[in-house]
Parts: C-alpha cells; sequence; structure tokens
C-alpha cells in the first residue's frame, strides 16, 4: 500500500524525542567539561580561559537553539493530535445525538405499534371467543411482560 504524501513526510515523535535527547546530553557533557577545563585552566592560562568562556558560551546558545527545536518538532505533532481528538468527540457527540433522536423516533414506532396491536386484540377477541381457542402466547420476554401486565387488570376485575 502506497503512503499518502501527508503521512510519508511525518516524523515518528519518539524517535526525535531520542535524538534531541542524545543531542542534549552531549550539550550537557561539553558544557561540563568546558567548565571543568576553565576552572583548571584559569589559574595557569588566562588566554584559554577567555576561549574556553567563549566555547561554553557558544555550547549554551547551542543547547537552547536544540531545546527551541526539540518543543517546535514535538508541539505540532501533539496540536495536530489534540486537535483530532477533538474532533473525533464532536464526531462521537453527533453520533450520540443521532442516536437519541433515532431512539426517540423508534420509542414513538414501538408505541404507535402497541396500539395497533391492541386494537386488533380488540377487534379479534370476540371472534376467538366465539370459535373456542385461547389466544396464542407471546414469546419474547417484553410481549410476555406486555401480556401479564394486561391481564392483570382483567384478573382482578373478574376476582371483584
Amino acid at each position: 500500500m502506497a503512503e499518502t504524501p501527508s503521512t510519508s513526510n511525518l516524523v515518528n515523535p519518539l524517535d526525535l524525542l531520542i535524538k534531541s535527547q542524545q543531542v542534549a546530553l552531549k550539550l550537557t557533557t561539553d558544557v561540563l567539561r568546558t567548565v571543568r577545563d576553565t576552572a583548571v585552566d584559569a589559574v595557569t592560562q588566562p588566554d584559554e580561559l577567555a576561549k574556553q568562556v567563549g566555547e561554553l558560551a557558544g555550547a549554551v546558545a547551542g543547547m537552547a537553539t536544540a531545546v527551541t527545536g526539540i518543543a517546535g518538532a514535538t508541539a505540532q505533532p501533539l496540536q495536530d493530535f489534540i486537535v483530532r481528538q477533538r474532533e473525533l468527540a464532536d464526531t462521537v457527540h453527533t453520533l450520540a445525538e443521532a442516536q437519541a433522536e433515532l431512539a426517540g423516533v423508534v420509542a414513538k414506532l414501538a408505541e404507535r405499534h402497541a396500539e395497533a396491536v391492541a386494537a386488533l386484540e380488540k377487534v379479534t377477541a370476540p371472534i376467538f371467543t366465539i370459535v373456542g381457542t385461547d389466544p396464542t402466547p407471546p414469546k419474547t420476554r417484553a410481549s410476555k411482560k406486555t401480556a401479564a401486565a394486561r391481564q392483570a387488570p382483567r384478573k382482578a376485575a373478574a376476582g371483584d
């Protein structure tokens, strides 16, 4: 599968972090070595001291440049990641709203269907009574609960 131009230019953030840490460690080592050499040379060679102070300043400036580069290189991918996460959160929110609307439509459909079934039961109940058959018991758990709820008022009325 060929890489798209947008993904082929991306730098692996972990590799970038490792490389930047290696550069920072090298710069820190150079600075510490220069400070040590400066302490020794300050007494014996004043000209060398001036040179080493200049090198130290250069190393510190190099470290600042490296840190700025690290921050810039890691900030953009992190910002892109955060933007994508925000887009994903917005998409999930939109999906949740759509599902809530769909749930309302399905609930209304279920109500209307239950009303249609109740009307059919009222129309067919006298015919089944005349023929002498019992209604077929429901097979789903929800239908059994609905049928039991309907039978409870009938049983209570028959017992009075």
